[in-house]
């Protein structure tokens, strides 16, 4: 194993994404190509623990932020290299009073649709609770995660943070 990648680590959250909800949903296209090369995140970057051909990110857990209440959809898929682009899940998320900063709020109730191959991976924390709520899932085998904000109802903006557990 190069640099012990199977230990656990304490990874810090980082933006990766920034959505408006203008994003075409990946599956209305009904086009998946081989050899899918970039997403929102890289998990062999070094910044996500990634050594040669082994990643840290076994588990990714993610947070939203938006500029306001409302609700908002986010498409998540994945990719292996040589692959195409995999569905993993929408998250149906209602942003409510929690307050971030100022008039940031964060997602405080999601709805999982999942398409996981791993399905009993994806799991919600905390959701309805008047607290931010968590999503993770099961990121082994892939290297590249994208995110959709397909659909935003009285917010402008979404913000995605994700950490590797």
């Amino acid at each position: 194993m190069i640099n012990n990648a199977e230990q656990s680590v304490i990874g810090a959250y980082k933006l990766v994404y920034t959505g408006d909800g203008t994003d075409t949903d990946p599956t209305t296209a009904n086009s998946f190509p081989l050899g899918v090369t970039s997403g929102d995140i890289n998990l062999l970057a070094p910044e996500w623990g990634g050594a040669g051909t082994e990643t840290k990110g076994y588990r990714l857990e993610i947070i939203i932020v938006a500029d306001q209440a409302g609700n908002a959809t986010l498409e998540i898929t994945g990719a292996a290299p040589g692959g195409p682009e995999e569905y993993i899940c929408s998250l149906a998320c209602t942003i409510g009073g929690t307050v971030e900063t100022g008039t940031k709020r964060w997602v405080e109730a999601i709805t999982l649709t999942n398409y996981h191959l791993a399905s009993l991976s994806c799991v919600i924390g905390d959701s309805g609770n008047n607290h931010p709520t968590k999503f993770g899932f099961d990121a082994l085998g892939y290297q590249f995660i994208r995110f959709y904000s397909t659909s935003l109802t009285n917010t402008t903006e979404i913000e995605v943070y994700a950490r590797i557990l």
